[in-house]
Order: structure tokens, then C-alpha cells, then sequence
């Protein structure tokens, strides 16, 4: 029986949810699967698996700019933050798999959560990493960068499609066609199934997740515009674990965090879906199917960049965050097609790839 550990980031609650598939098709293969990782992404996986072992790692604990700020400025200003905790998470990594046995290990986007011991994979949909055009200079600095830290590890799954059915489009190109022997589509990954009929009990579910003030900032935002609206709206914070944040004057409804068959039954009766552009909340999407309106997070190239191809496509209404009008952003979704959910044989190239590590542990 193979022991598997799955180490999500702690960037917002995505790469937590995406592993969940992977979790639940490593036990339906015998592992045993062990957790690892911090904050709200951890709480997740521990409310999703209560049963399984965990273990902590250093928390990155991102901070994006209030308002107006640069994002890039931000993020190079914590660079010798976020490198301090990939040296300190691959240490107390290579003493988890000493010490817990562990056979494989998969991490998405933790850069250090690597082993020189056991076969180890790097889950990303950001081979290529966007740069605002003012920094555009810094991409190929930035790239090579990437590509070096990928190489430390066995192998690179790739969550999505290849070609015209790629969801991300240029963000998981690795400069050229995928040739390279480490990389791997798996297709993508999502906790929901494709919806069932249900009665529509809400116009909107609205899901904020990501890391903050940001993520705070929308929630106030679209808060005060429901409270003047006359919409049926379903508020799911986001806030796994009983985070301690000050309750919401609304005359929506709220809760504080779903697990997945909660949000699964929220969205099918709901009529539409207001979230940040996260590839993990996309990805949700095409599985669930239905409308939804996107409000990127400022500054955050890839959610800009995925928003505004969704956008192109007639798929999903978006709107940037200081621009967001509800009544607007609402009448606009209905003029979008919407997600069209996921129909036939789910998860083959996942099967494929899990079946490969196995047999590399």
C-alpha cells in the first residue's frame, strides 16, 4: 500500500479544492494518504478528510496591496519571505516522507515540497507566469526561474486539456508544445460533478475566497450593493474552520464556508455565480456548468488574463473590482452562454497519470 502526500499552497482555498479529486482517486486505489500544508487551505482538507494524518508547514502568508498598489512591487518586497519558506517546507518535507514512510509526493505549486528521497510531482496550471506589460522585461527572467524550481521535481502536472480544449490557454504553455517527458496533462480538476435539475432558490451564490484585504474588499463591496438589491443571494464567505471575521449586516444569506456537496447543491439552485477568476473556481465551473461573473483580483495578472479570454469567448461576464455594479454585472451574465458542463468520461488522463507515479514510488 503506497503513502502518499498531497501539500496544497496556502494561496486563497483552490489548490486545497483541486486536490480533492486526487486525494479521493489515491484512496480508491488503496493509498494511504497523508496531508500537509497551512492556513485556510489545510482546514479545508482536514474538514474534507477528517480522518487522515496531517502535518503543518511554514505558512506563506501572502499580503496583496489594499488599493492602487502594484502587485508586482508587492510580491518582490516578500520574495525573501516566500523563499525562506520553501527552503523550510522542503526540509520539514524531507522529514515527513523519513519519518511517516511516504512513498510519493504531490504538491501543488508549493516550490519546495520536494524530495531527493521518493518520486515527487508539481501540480500548476502557470508554467508561464504573467508579467504586467510595464514589467514585461522580467518574463523571461521569470520563466527560467519557474522552470528551474519545476525541474527539481519528478514530474509536472499539467490541470487541463491539451489544445482547443485547454481552459488555460497560454498559462500552462511551456514555450513550445508539450514534448517534454516530465510533463503531464491531467485534465481538469475540480470537487463538483455536473449539475442535476433543482429548484432555483437564488438568483446568485456569491464565493469569495483568496487571500486578503482582497478578499474582504469584494465581500464589502458587493455587500452593500445586495443590501439595496432585491436579488435572492446566497453568500459563502469563504472562511473555513470558524476564521474569526466580524459577522455581515445583509439581508442575504450567509455562511461562513461549504464543503463540496454544499456548494455543489448551492450552484445547481442557483440561477448564477459571482467569483474571483481563479483557475480552480474555472475549472469548478466546467464541471457544474451554468453563469457566472467574474471580478478578478486587482493586479492579479492570471485572473485578469482568464477573465478577459472567458470574456472573449462569450462564456462568463467580468467586470474589474472597482468597476462592479451588480445590477449591472447581473443583467450582463444572462447575455453570456455559460459553462456547459462536463459530460461522458471524466478523469481518464488523471488515472493515467496517478497509475504512472504509482508505479515510478
Amino acid at each position: 500500500m503506497k503513502r502518499v502526500l498531497v501539500a496544497p499552497l496556502d494561496w486563497g482555498l483552490g489548490h486545497a479544492t483541486r486536490c480533492i479529486p486526487i486525494i479521493r482517486a489515491l484512496q480508491a486505489r488503496g493509498c494511504t494518504v497523508l496531508l500537509a500544508g497551512s492556513g485556510d487551505s489545510l482546514q479545508l482538507l482536514r474538514q474534507e478528510f477528517p480522518s487522515l494524518f496531517y502535518a503543518v508547514l511554514p505558512a506563506y502568508q501572502p499580503r496583496y496591496p489594499a488599493t492602487g498598489g502594484s502587485m508586482v512591487r508587492a510580491m518582490a518586497l516578500q520574495l525573501p519571505k516566500f523563499l525562506t519558506v520553501i527552503r523550510r517546507e522542503h526540509v520539514a518535507v524531507e522529514r515527513l516522507v523519513r519519518e511517516q514512510s511516504v512513498d510519493l509526493v504531490i504538491a501543488d505549486n508549493r516550490y519546495g515540497c520536494w524530495s531527493a528521497l521518493v518520486p515527487s510531482i508539481f501540480i500548476t496550471h502557470q508554467c508561464t507566469i504573467l508579467m504586467p506589460r510595464r514589467f514585461g522585461w522580467l518574463a523571461s527572467i521569470v520563466a527560467r526561474m519557474n522552470q528551474r524550481s519545476i525541474k527539481r521535481f519528478t514530474r509536472c502536472w499539467l490541470p487541463d486539456y491539451p489544445g482547443e480544449a485547454s481552459l488555460a490557454g497560454k498559462l500552462v504553455e511551456c514555450g513550445e508544445p508539450i514534448r517534454d517527458t516530465t510533463h503531464r496533462y491531467i485534465g481538469a480538476l475540480s470537487r463538483l460533478s455536473p449539475a442535476v435539475p433543482r429548484e432555483k432558490r437564488y438568483d446568485l451564490v456569491c464565493v469569495f475566497s483568496g487571500p486578503e484585504p482582497q478578499r474582504t474588499l469584494l465581500e464589502q463591496t458587493v455587500t452593500e450593493q445586495i443590501n439595496r438589491s432585491a436579488l435572492r443571494v446566497l453568500i459563502v464567505r469563504g472562511l473555513p474552520g470558524g476564521r474569526k471575521m466580524p459577522p455581515l449586516e445583509t439581508r442575504a444569506a450567509v455562511v461562513d464556508f461549504l464543503a463540496s456537496d454544499g456548494l455543489q447543491e448551492a450552484l445547481e439552485a442557483s440561477r448564477c455565480v459571482l467569483a474571483r477568476c481563479g483557475f480552480s473556481t474555472v475549472m469548478d465551473l466546467a464541471h457544474v456548468g451554468g453563469n457566472a461573473i467574474f471580478v478578478p483580483t486587482p493586479g492579479q495578472t492570471e485572473q485578469e488574463y482568464l477573465a478577459a479570454r472567458l470574456m472573449e469567448k462569450r462564456i462568463a461576464y467580468s467586470v474589474a473590482q472597482q468597476d462592479f455594479h451588480l445590477e449591472t454585472a447581473w443583467q450582463q451574465a444572462s447575455q453570456y452562454s455559460g459553462f456547459a458542463p462536463v459530460t461522458g468520461a471524466r478523469g481518464i488522463l488523471l488515472d493515467r497519470a496517478i497509475e504512472e507515479a504509482l508505479m515510478l514510488s
